[in-house]
């Protein structure tokens, strides 16, 4: 059973788990450090032996092969069978009181002295009920949008979608209060989107907003200035909500869907900004071969994802998730299916499932013999130390130990990662006036004329794209050499190992 270590910080107090050395590949971390959210004492100590017991749970059922385990779910049921929330109320004395939240002995002691000093004497019907629950549990917000993520759950959804559809739910009941459902409006939608504009980035893992509520944070990081989310993600909001309210109206909890009343964002108005092409500088920086091959050197994911994503612009989660059947050659071409032909792949869109020929430099670095070796070990997937537990894609970690290596590499421009690849492939080809369809069979994006959805390897465009990746120019980078001395550093760290 993993050790609970309470932590005292100036946000409050944390508990923090070592992740059992066997499982920390597949966990992706070392420890986990979740936040209490209890003042110091039993009540503190009770929650953190009940995030120890589900965590040796998880960890268990990892080693007896249990699949993919949601970790931070986990962790988050068990933090919430700590607490009881009340809806709302209406003591006797008329006042009305919403999202009671009662964590501890001495948060119910206080509530029933409450509602002692705010009972009449009179021998009223009112004065015979020390408090009138005025909602039914069941058809709380809470308890629907549990029994809708769980539907989710149940359906197959991909995780990432429903972990989006549960922030999502969480901001709503935040914001317009944990109401029945049957009471939902278009003004509820409208404060909601009027409010949601402002919910920080990243709120869950910033100190500053620890123990806050939504409504709290919300207050807190309009003071703060805080940017803005782009209409992308206003959007997904929408199309999240919208789900969940058809879902009510299906189960006849509602009779409208209260979001038809909102005029949504032009959707070609709100195309997000994804970021932009690394400089040739940055370049320089990133494959310096003495700094590149040292990072590299502990797995071989952080060696070749890089490289194959600089020279086919494939997202990292694309990459990360390749299986080594993926790697085919097709009339005398070598080259990766991007699909999802096996267990834990996803895509994007229609348009992402495609064949990328391997460009030379790819080749010259020697990846094809990287193959061959994977395959004589007995490899299913070509990067099997990049984890996918919580189902969010294979990319995660990857993205992770590559933006930890670009600070290092004084790359520090706040969003810049992994997808500057892609904008760079892109960028460059575009220079050498290769045709954007073309670009785009390569990376996954929909054509000119419309979605390249339909997958097929379209033979009579291989040896088009061949060329189209002959025009990337990578700035003289030199790949080939960064093989040799990678293999030449595997090579002594091995002999120092034995």
């Amino acid at each position: 059973m993993p050790k609970p270590l309470l932590l005292h910080r100036p946000a409050g107090l944390y508990v923090r788990f070592r992740v059992p050395t066997d499982l920390r590949d597949r966990v992706g971390s070392r420890f986990l450090v979740r936040p209490l959210r209890q003042a110091p004492g039993e009540a503190a100590r009770l929650a953190a032996a009940l995030l120890d017991m589900a965590l040796s749970n998880a960890f268990r059922s990892m080693r007896q092969g249990g699949g993919v385990v949601d970790i931070d779910k986990l962790l988050k049921d068990a933090e919430n069978a700590f607490q009881l929330t009340i809806g709302g109320v209406r003591l006797p004395n008329g006042a009305h009181l919403t999202n009671v939240r009662i964590d501890t002995p001495e948060d119910e002691r206080q509530f029933h002295a409450l509602m002692a000093a705010a009972t009449p004497t009179s021998s009223s019907q009112g004065a015979k009920k020390a408090v009138a629950v005025e909602r039914r549990k069941e058809d709380l917000l809470s308890a629907l949008s549990a029994t809708h993520l769980a539907d989710l759950e149940r359906a197959g959804r991909d995780k990432k979608t429903v972990l989006e559809s549960r922030h999502s739910l969480m901001l709503l009941r935040g914001i317009v209060g944990d109401i029945p459902t049957a009471d939902l409006t278009s003004d509820h939608c409208r404060q909601f989107f009027d409010d949601v504009a402002y919910w920080p980035r990243h709120a869950t893992k910033r100190p500053e907003f620890a123990n806050l509520s939504v409504r709290e944070a919300l207050a807190k990081a309009k003071t703060m200035a805080e940017p803005l989310p782009a209409a992308a993600t206003l959007n997904k909001h929408h199309q999240r909500l919208s789900t969940f309210f058809n879902w009510l109206k299906k189960n006849k909890h509602l009779t409208e869907n209260p979001l038809h009343g909102l005029v949504r964002q032009d959707k070609d108005d709100a195309e997000e900004e994804t970021g932009r092409a690394f400089t040739q500088e940055e370049l320089d920086a990133i494959f310096e071969p003495t700094a590149y091959v040292a990072w590299a050197a502990k797995y071989p994911h952080r060696f070749w994802v890089p490289i194959l994503a600089l020279c086919s612009g494939a997202r990292v989660t694309e990459l990360s998730q390749l299986y080594v059947a993926d790697v085919e050659v097709i009339n005398g071409i070598p080259g990766y299916h991007i699909n999802r032909r096996f267990p834990g792949q996803k895509l994007k869109n229609k348009a992402s499932r495609r064949f990328v020929p391997l460009a030379q430099p790819v080749l010259d670095a020697g990846f094809l013999r990287f193959v061959e070796e994977a395959k004589a070990r007995g490899q299913v997937r070509l990067f099997p130390q990049l984890p996918n537990n919580d189902g969010g894609g294979f990319g995660k970690q990857m993205s992770k130990q590559f933006s930890a290596y670009l600070k290092k590499r004084g790359v520090t421009e706040s969003g810049l990662g992994m997808h500057a690849f892609r904008h760079t492939l892109a960028t460059r080809l575009a220079r050498a006036k290769v045709p954007l369809q073309t670009i785009g069979k390569i990376t996954g994006h929909k054509g000119e004329q419309g979605t390249l959805g339909k997958f097929y390897i379209d033979e009579p465009s291989l040896q088009e794209r061949v060329e189209a990746l002959a025009c990337f120019d990578s700035g003289g980078l030199r790949l080939g050499e960064l093989n040799s001395l990678f293999e030449h550093k595997l090579d002594i760290d091995s002999q120092c190992e034995n």
